[in-house]
């Protein structure tokens, strides 16, 4: 590989060259630096990989197994390759063998704070790959691909608590999906439910209010369909039937809470309204809620609850 003082140097090298050759050889020396210049700034460039190990890569200060971990990066993590050590490697994942080598790297991932060691580059790629979410708690982890959302920072110091609000980015969707609960415990089973919590949302052509701490209509919970081994489960799609459901509503007692609630605008745009789901009012899923119950060796039942939060008026 070429470095900056060598590049500088055989470039004046071939330089001075050309002052002794015709036009023609001028132009194959010209030809022969711009491609020596690609060559280094190619070689220059970020090798720039992803974690696509499922249950997330083991980084270890040395090019060895037996060296310390210093992390474990989560599949879809961006790693940059800063050297390849030529140390070979044989895995064997679930009856198949992968080839690679060691390579040291730097975890770019906020997450890991620009971590630097060493992993095995057979479960790497290049490919992009989404980060999945992920939901930690002693007991067992939780996590969903192709889903952007987040839990505020206070929330992140409840964990241990038995319910967890997490916000979804706009055009989001925690319907059909797949679960995935990596236990930490040794346990008798896992079941997982879902349910969803409707509200109403006046609109205006864009701007809307929401009544989310008005009246609610509460689905019951529904088992979810192991897909896969490894605990891995289907989450359920709504139609629009779901989506516009609510329980019975007086439409003066609406009209009285969107003035108190929204104000004196939006209590206008609903004056001669006769029904929940008649616009500019409207019925949406304003919450899908993920509980998970884990049932230990010694019957001892661990239930979490995850309240995903829908943006309305979409």
């Amino acid at each position: 590989m070429y470095n900056n003082e060598s590049l500088v140097s055989t470039m004046g090298k071939w330089i001075k060259e050309t002052n002794k050759f015709k036009k023609g050889q001028m132009k194959t020396y010209i030809i022969n630096i711009i491609a020596l210049l690609v060559i280094f700034n190619f070689a220059q460039a970020q090798e720039i990989r992803y974690v696509k190990a499922e249950n997330g890569l083991i980084l270890r200060d040395k090019p060895n197994r037996g060296s310390n971990r210093i992390a474990k990066l989560d599949y879809g993590t961006q790693l940059e390759i800063l050297e390849r050590t030529n140390l070979k490697l044989d895995v064997k994942d679930n009856n198949e063998i992968i080839s690679g080598e060691w390579v040291k790297i730097s975890a770019t991932d906020t997450n890991y704070e620009a971590s630097i060691g060493y992993v095995f580059n057979g479960f790497l790629t290049e490919t992009a790959l989404r980060k999945r979410f992920k939901i930690s708690f002693d007991a067992f982890s939780i996590s969903m691909d192709n889903l952007d959302a987040f839990i505020d920072k206070k929330e992140l110091t409840t964990l241990k608590t038995d319910t967890i609000n997490v916000a979804i980015e706009l055009g989001e969707t925690v319907q059909d999906k797949t679960i995935r609960i990596k236990h930490h415990v040794d346990y008798k089973s896992i079941k997982v439910f879902q349910k969803h919590e409707n509200s109403i949302t006046i609109m205006d052509e864009g701007p809307h209010c929401d009544l989310i701490d008005w009246k609610h209509y509460y689905s019951s919970w529904m088992p979810l369909e192991s897909v896969l081994k490894n605990n891995q489960f289907k989450t359920v799609s709504y139609a629009d039937k779901d989506w516009n459901k609510f329980i019975k509503t007086d439409i003066n007692e609406l009209k009285a809470a969107v003035k108190s609630h929204c104000g004196e605008r939006w209590s206008d745009l609903i004056k001669n309204i006769k029904s929940v789901n008649e616009y500019p009012s409207g019925v949406s899923i304003n919450s899908i809620y993920i509980k998970v119950i884990l049932t230990t060796l010694d019957d001892v039942k661990i239930e979490k609850i995850i309240t995903f939060n829908i943006p309305m008026g979409c």
